[in-house]
């Protein structure tokens, strides 16, 4: 979120001492992400700590507060056991628990990463590509190593579509148009002029549905959501945090994200640091790459539309919408097409 909680400093630090027995000094709020507020608290004695929020009156946030029962203790694991240590791991309160409920919002203390995250370095450079394929491909490898049957299963689940055609409806609606609020009038402007490219894309999703469900082979632990904004490079380490979309799911959805330009580079360093060669199934590929910007399009209608949010927030989701979104739908053939004529190469395709 970009905007801060609707909440005092001092007594949300009252709170945070009374429950995680520290004593804090500041709270710095973090712009950044969707499904939860986000602080840097800094203690009296000179600690450190990473604080997301979720807010109980947020429809999404409640959803990020449902994960918590999962991805909680699985990085409580790969970090305390040696497992996977380039991570953050929540910081129990006074009564052992991952997590801190109360009458309005939800609490998580994890333990903060010195560095700078990657949220502004899209498009990513060799270099970076090579670290986040390294990362990628390190998660994948200690699939053996954790309990699978206690993350979530990839479904393919495509529940969105109908609230996706029910925002687009309802942005047809000539009396929705409010002179007092330009951000509904220029989405939905933005929106009419992207509607057959959408439209397309989800007949595209519907059509690969039942192809990619019948068409999965072996399922290995995935982050979930390998972006820049949850990435921290330190002294020439690669830190993955947030891992509330931790999914055990095919290999490719570790590849998705990271079609087009530098793809080779991409998939060169993560079956290296896997050690052995990444058949990928092109319709899965595809399924995941509209999938992703679809569902993304349909959360951020949702703010916008239904979620009563300050006018900031509202000018960022439709930036987001309008750059980070639509626009990444329509070079999807071509990036699919570029992935073929590679893998076809290395004869690695199926």
């Amino acid at each position: 979120m970009i905007t801060q909680y609707p909440i005092e400093d001092m007594v949300l630090a009252a709170n945070l001492n009374k429950k995680y027995g520290i004593e804090v000094d500041k709270l710095e709020f973090i712009p950044m992400g969707d499904s939860a507020y986000s602080y840097r608290v800094d203690c009296i004695n000179g600690q450190k700590y990473y604080l997301k929020l979720f807010d109980h009156q947020n429809e999404r946030q409640r959803g990020g507060i449902a994960r918590l029962s999962y991805y909680l203790p699985l990085t409580w694991q790969l970090y305390h056991e040696g497992i996977f240590k380039n991570i953050t791991y929540p910081i129990k309160n006074v009564h052992d628990d991952y997590k801190t409920s109360f009458d309005a919002y939800t609490t998580v203390m994890f333990n903060f990463i010195e560095g700078e995250t990657l949220a502004d370095a899209h498009p990513f450079p060799d270099d970076i590509l090579k670290e986040v394929a390294k990362a990628m491909a390190a998660i994948q490898r200690i699939t053996t190593r954790i309990d699978l049957t206690s993350l979530p299963k990839e479904m393919f689940d495509i529940s969105f579509v109908e609230n996706l055609i029910k925002y687009m409806r309802k942005l047809e609606d000539p009396t929705l148009v409010d002179s007092r609020n330009p951000i509904v009038s220029t989405l939905r402007e933005h929106i009419k002029t992207h509607k057959e490219l959408i439209h397309t894309s989800l007949n595209y999703v519907l059509k690969l549905y039942d192809v990619v469900r019948n068409s999965s082979k072996e399922f290995v632990l995935c982050h979930g959501d390998v972006w820049g904004g949850n990435m921290i490079r330190h002294c020439h380490n690669m830190y993955l945090i947030d891992w509330e979309s931790v999914v055990a799911a095919p290999p490719e959805y570790n590849f998705w994200g990271y079609l087009g330009n530098g793809f080779d580079v991409f998939y060169t360093a993560y079956v290296k640091q896997l050690n052995q060669p990444v058949a990928l199934n092109l319709d899965v590929l595809r399924f995941y790459s509209y999938r992703s910007h679809l569902k993304n399009l349909t959360n951020w209608l949702a703010n916008i539309l239904y979620g009563n949010n300050p006018e900031a927030q509202d000018n960022n989701d439709l930036d987001m919408i309008r750059n980070h979104c639509l626009n990444r739908i329509e070079p999807i053939e071509s990036n699919i097409l570029g992935v073929e004529a590679f893998l076809y190469k290395k004869r690695i395709t199926f």
